[in-house]
């Protein structure tokens, strides 16, 4: 089968918006290119991803002199191959349910111990414990901003119906459980979806309550034809992508070579929960319910 770059997108030409995120890894269809022969499969780079986010977190409280750099360093390897998978998998039409989970499972991990970890540092470098509670409301901001961009996102996949691994609820349902007991599913995709949803879930109720309430200011019904035109603005989606994890990642990333992670922090929990907030207000104030998306 010769490769074909194209097969790399979620979406159709038609349907795609800017994400600023592809910035940051555009020379990954070269390294897809060299993989695509290979016998590498794409859920070994997920876990060679995860490999450079747990070894970034490892740096930033390692002491050494050069720490933030090297967490820098390895923290961009992390976005650069958790990018690289799922093109991967989709250029070889490999995609899976399985896959789709053991990346944000190795999401969640990475960012929870990355953020604890850069923690660590400053109370470790300025003696204040205070520091706590600065970096535990950033990593909870960056939970959430990131969750606010897959929910749309998602929301929008699906009703391009071109990308089905990901679900707008992935709760597990009984006919997951059916299709276990009927040889269609392995169990350890429902294992990984079971626990994908315990570590997300909470986030997802929260953006779902938020899009709910903006949903009712904006006076949009809950028809389905209404609802897709609400999901389908890619003006939005173009304008929410600085919120997704990879950007966020870059942030950090540049932050740290710069030796401000405080700044980093006060910024994310700051600006950027104002820049989403924003976003939200104008799509409610210039939503009509007829308009289209497209």
């Amino acid at each position: 089968m010769s490769f074909d770059i194209e097969k790399m997108n979620k979406l159709p030409a038609e349907a795609r918006f800017f994400d600023v995120n592809e910035i940051w890894y555009f020379m990954n269809r070269w390294v897809v290119r060299l993989l695509y022969p290979t016998s590498v499969t794409p859920n070994q780079v997920t876990v060679l991803s995860l490999v450079f986010g747990l070894a970034s977190a490892g740096f930033y409280v390692s002491g050494i002199p050069d720490a933030l750099v090297w967490g820098a360093v390895f923290l961009y390897g992390k976005v650069f191959f958790d990018n690289v998978d799922g093109n991967l998998a989709r250029v070889r039409g490999t995609t899976s349910r399985f896959g789709r989970f053991l990346d944000s499972l190795a999401d969640f991990l990475v960012t929870f111990l990355v953020y604890i970890a850069v923690t660590v540092y400053l109370v470790q470098t300025t003696g204040m414990p205070e520091y706590w509670i600065l970096g535990l409301l950033g990593l909870i901001a960056c939970f959430l901003q990131s969750t606010f961009f897959v929910f749309y996102l998602v929301h929008y996949t699906s009703r391009m119906g071109s990308y089905e691994k990901n679900r707008v609820d992935e709760s597990v349902t009984v006919e997951d459980w059916k299709s276990v007991e009927e040889g269609q599913i392995d169990l350890w995709d429902l294992r990984l979806q079971t626990l994908f949803v315990w570590v997300y879930g909470w986030q997802d109720k929260m953006v779902e309550k938020l899009d709910a309430l903006c949903r009712s200011l904006a006076r949009v019904s809950d028809d389905e034809e209404t609802l897709r035109n609400w999901y389908s603005d890619r003006s939005f989606l173009a304008w929410i992508s600085p919120l997704c994890l990879c950007t966020n990642n870059i942030m950090l990333v540049v932050f740290s070579l710069l030796n401000q992670l405080e700044l980093f922090l006060i910024l994310l929990i700051s600006l950027m929960n104002l820049y989403a907030l924003a976003l939200l207000a104008w799509k409610v104030l210039g939503r009509r319910p007829a308009a289209s998306g497209f």
